[in-house]
């Protein structure tokens, strides 16, 4: 008769938890100081950025940020200006409604992009825009955080590209101590997700 022992040892069991725990435990200690590394030196003083060929405001929903476009628009920053991500609601009216009331007419050199649903194909209809214009310099207007995903993703897309950004705070966050309001924490960690997930070239987050 074959007997059946049981061969299991709680000193091992316990031996490989404490050493899957420690592992959790150090992965938890790099996420966290990249996370701090990442959020600490996001760029939230644009510079007096070079004139490029185009530029492209990710994505249409923020006012702040295509009010940014614009402007450069009108400062002669760019020859045209792309705003990516636009709702299907939205056209040049309520685009424009969102436009500072001193600029002069715009129309001229404004593209609207309806397709693009996230970050990768935000960078994906750029790409496609500026080869039918033959831009190779861009200007990126986004929200701080973003900037880091959206070049991430405008590198794959068009790795020739000379990339400049304009990086748009929104009022409600606050970059100078993000660690002491909730909200900019959790906004800054998700984006910090977001822009690791990318790093995979899985699918993207929005």
């Amino acid at each position: 008769m074959t007997r059946f022992e049981n061969t299991d040892d709680p000193s091992m069991l316990k031996k490989i938890l404490r050493q899957f725990l420690l592992a959790c435990g150090g992965a938890l200690v790099i996420f966290t100081f990249f996370f701090g590394v990442f959020a600490n030196y996001l760029d939230t003083k644009p510079d007096d950025i070079p004139t490029a060929d185009g530029i492209v405001v990710f994505t249409g929903t923020a006012s702040a940020r295509i009010s940014v476009g614009l402007d450069l628009l009108a400062r002669g920053k760019g020859q045209r200006l792309l705003i990516s991500g636009v709702y299907a609601d939205q056209n040049f009216d309520t685009i424009l409604a969102m436009a500072p009331s001193d600029l002069d007419n715009v129309t001229c050199c404004l593209d609207l992009d309806y397709i693009a649903k996230d970050t990768r194909e935000n960078a994906h209809e750029t790409a496609l825009w500026a080869e039918i214009h033959g831009y190779k310099s861009l200007i990126i207007v986004t929200s701080a955080h973003h900037v880091p995903r959206a070049f991430l993703e405008m590198r794959r897309a068009m790795p020739a590209i000379r990339l400049s950004a304009y990086p748009v705070v929104p009022e409600n966050v606050r970059m100078d101590a993000w660690w002491r309001y909730p909200g900019t924490f959790a906004l800054l960690l998700g984006e910090y997700v977001r822009y690791i997930w990318s790093l995979t070239g899985l699918p993207v987050f929005t």
